[in-house]
C-alpha cells in the first residue's frame, strides 16, 4: 500500500492542476462502451472551483482508522494489522516528510450514512444489536471498536472528498477504506459500510455533481458498490476483478465488469487498462474519481488468483494517477485488498 501512495506523490508532482478535463483520445483496442451493462447520462465537463496548489508545495492528506484497535481471535484470517503496518511506514519514511499530512479520519455523520444505508442497519451495529448471522456475514466478532473503526474509516473517505472540492486539492487518500462489499442494509466481505458509497452520494448532494467514476481494481468484484449505484445515472462504476474469485453468489452488474482469468499478468493486465482508462474519461467525463487501489492481484496472494508483480501493481497504479492528473480529475486513493497474508 505504501509503494502506491509513493508513486501518486511523485506524480501529483508532475502534473499541474487543469481547469477543465482534457478530452483523451481513444485506444482502438478498447472494448466498445456500447457493450456496458449500464448506459451513463447527464455527463458535464467539471471545472475547478479553485486553482488547486501545485504539489511541490501542497502535502498529500492521508487519512487512517487504526487508532481504533480492533480485537480478533487468534488465528483469523483478516489481518487487520497491516492498516497500523501502513500508516507507519508512511510516518516513517523521511522520503515522505514533508509530502504527505497523515491524519486519524473522523466519525461519520448519520446524515452522510444515510444516504447509502438503510438506518435501521446503521443503528443496529452501532448499539450492538446485530445478528449472528449478519455479524458471520461481515466475517468480523462484534466489538465496539469495530464500530469505532467502521464510523472512522467511512468519516474519513467523506471527509478525503469535501477536501478535494472544499480546498481545490487533486488527490487525497484513505489508507483504511475502499470497503465495497456492503450493501445498503447488510455487509460481507469484512465490509460494514461502503465508504465510497456514502463518500459518492454526500458528493452529489453537497457539490453538485452530474458524473462520478469509481475505478475499482481490488481483485474481488466491488458488489456493494454496484448494488448501491445501480439505479443512479450519475455514477459510473467500472471494476476488474478475477472472474473465478468471490463473490461467487453474490455478485452483481456494474456499469462495466471486467473479469479476468485465473493467472493473468503484467502484460495483459496493463494493456486491457491501457484501453479501457482513456474511454472511460472522455465518455463519461468525470467530476471526481475514487480510486480502489486494491493490491490482491499480486502474484502469491492466498486468494488473489490473479499475477501481477509488484512492478506490474505499480505499473497499473501510475497508469491511474497519470491518467486522472492528467485530466484534472480531483481523485480519492482507498488503498485496500490484501486481505489475505501473503506468504513470503
Amino acid at each position: 500500500m505504501r509503494l502506491g501512495i509513493r508513486n501518486g506523490l511523485r506524480l501529483i508532482s508532475l502534473c499541474k492542476p487543469r481547469r477543465s478535463i482534457l478530452q483523451v483520445s481513444c485506444s482502438t483496442d478498447a472494448p466498445p462502451l456500447a457493450t456496458a451493462n449500464r448506459p451513463m447520462e447527464g455527463s458535464s465537463s467539471f471545472s475547478s472551483q479553485t486553482e488547486a496548489a501545485t504539489s511541490g508545495r501542497e502535502k498529500l492528506v492521508c487519512f487512517s482508522a487504526c487508532h481504533h484497535v480492533v480485537p480478533l481471535p487468534e488465528g483469523h484470517r483478516f489481518p487487520m494489522l497491516k492498516y497500523a503496518a501502513t500508516r507507519e511506514n508512511l510516518a516513517t519514511d523521511g522520503s515522505l516528510a514533508d509530502k504527505i499530512d497523515l491524519r486519524q479520519g473522523p466519525v461519520a455523520q448519520m446524515r452522510d450514512l444515510v444516504l447509502a444505508h438503510d438506518e435501521a442497519y446503521i443503528k443496529r451495529f452501532e448499539t450492538g444489536n446485530m445478528t449472528e448471522d449478519e455479524m458471520r456475514n461481515v466475517g468480523f466478532p462484534y466489538s465496539k471498536e469495530l464500530v469505532g473503526r467502521n464510523f472512522s474509516s467511512t468519516g474519513a473517505t467523506v471527509e478525503a472528498t469535501r477536501l478535494l472540492f472544499e480546498e481545490g486539492r487533486l488527490m487525497t487518500a484513505n489508507v483504511a477504506g475502499g470497503t465495497h462489499h456492503a450493501f445498503k442494509s447488510r455487509g460481507e466481505g469484512f465490509c460494514v459500510f461502503n465508504d465510497i458509497a456514502v463518500a459518492a452520494k454526500v458528493a452529489l448532494r453537497d457539490f453538485n455533481l452530474s458524473s462520478i467514476l469509481v475505478i475499482d481494481l481490488d481483485v474481488h468484484q466491488g458488489n456493494g458498490t454496484a448494488a448501491i449505484f445501480e439505479h443512479e445515472p450519475r455514477v459510473t462504476t467500472f471494476d476488474v476483478f478475477g472472474d473465478k474469485n468471490y463473490p461467487w453468489k453474490t455478485r452483481m452488474k456494474n456499469t462495466y465488469d471486467v473479469g479476468l482469468p485465473d493467472g493473468t499478468g503484467d502484460e495483459e493486465y496493463l494493456e486491457m487498462l491501457r484501453s479501457w482508462l482513456p474511454r472511460l474519461i472522455e465518455t463519461h467525463k468525470p467530476q471526481l474519481v475514487f480510486f480502489q487501489a486494491g493490491v490482491d492481484a499480486l502474484n502469491g496472494d492466498s486468494f488473489g488468483r490473479l499475477a501481477l508483480t509488484r512492478q506490474g501493481l505499480l505499473q497499473r497504479n501510475n497508469l491511474v494517477y497519470s491518467t486522472v492528473l492528467e485530466a484534472g480529475v480531483p481523485t480519492v486513493h482507498q488503498a485496500n485488498g490484501a486481505q489475505y497474508r501473503v506468504p513470503h
